[in-house]
């Protein structure tokens, strides 16, 4: 890689970081906004990707949309502006998928539907998840707190770090190889480590939560994230291609960024519930 790719490369990667972190550090609203967009290009990828596998389009603007309206509407939920938007609009969604089975004459319809679905599921769901976290899993007088969510983009940062440096470095053995054969066991051990250690600091920032909360949510993060990379590669796979979009130069599309949040995020959310219900 020559220098002029290097630079492009890192200023890509600065340019998200600081959009991820006005998005996470700015507030609710900007929250909203930051990962509304986010969703939104994740989810353009996600059925172009798709597309490929089959002879006709899926409509890519009927499921942005949906999903959109879908995490707006798990917006209104947390604040209490309107309790069955949120559940409404998934039963639409899901009325429409169905409807559209019977009504539409193509013989992959069905492959259509399950992609269709898939997608939310695998996308929108977690980012309908991630605001839960900032709602409802906080120890803070706020309504809305970024603790958690900050937490869960830093130690999956530093988790893919580790893994790459320490896996380029002195990495030997191939670890689940038909999917990724890059990944190796010596940096899975790296990012688990080094993301244990960023838990260790978040518990020193932020003691309201125990030493031993950080410890299990850094694990988790390291080992789940790393779950999240592997089924985006196993996608790609699939369909046979390199990158999921090309809109950070040197990274790839904007799921390439937060394939591994997608796995993870669900993960975190389990904990979560777990650690309340068992503390």
């Amino acid at each position: 890689m020559n220098i002029k790719d290097l630079i492009t490369r890192a200023g890509a990667g600065i340019t998200y970081i600081l959009f991820v972190l006005i998005g996470v550090l700015g507030g609710k609203y900007s929250f909203l906004v930051v990962f509304g967009i986010i969703l939104a290009l994740g989810l353009y990828e996600f059925y172009r990707m798709v597309e490929k596998d089959t002879e006709h389009y899926i409509s890519k603007v009927f499921n942005i949309v949906s999903g959109l309206v879908i995490y707006v509407s798990a917006f209104f939920f947390m604040e209490g502006l309107n309790v069955y938007f949120f559940s409404a609009t998934i039963l639409i969604y899901l009325l429409i998928l169905f409807t559209s089975g019977i009504c539409i004459k193509r013989h992959d319809i069905l492959h259509s539907i399950i992609n269709s679905a898939f997608g939310q599921l695998y996308i929108t769901l977690p980012m309908c998840l991630l605001m839960l976290i900032g709602y409802q899993y906080n120890l803070f007088n706020d309504d809305f707190h970024h603790a958690l969510i900050l937490a869960i983009f830093v130690m999956i940062w530093v988790n893919d770090t580790a893994a790459y440096f320490f896996g380029t470095l002195i990495g030997k053995h191939r670890f689940v190889e038909h999917i990724s054969p890059k990944k190796t066991t010596e940096g899975l051990i790296a990012g688990l480590f080094f993301t244990i250690i960023a838990g260790l600091i978040f518990a020193h920032f932020y003691p309201q939560y125990p030493i031993g909360f950080w410890i299990g949510f850094a694990a988790i993060a390291s080992v789940f994230g790393t779950v999240g990379d592997l089924f985006e590669s196993l996608i790609k796979r699939t369909y046979k291609i390199k990158d999921s979009g090309h809109l950070l130069p040197g990274h790839g599309g904007i799921l390439d960024r937060i394939d591994s949040l997608l796995i993870e995020i669900p993960a975190i959310f389990f904990y979560l519930m777990t650690f309340t219900i068992f503390a």
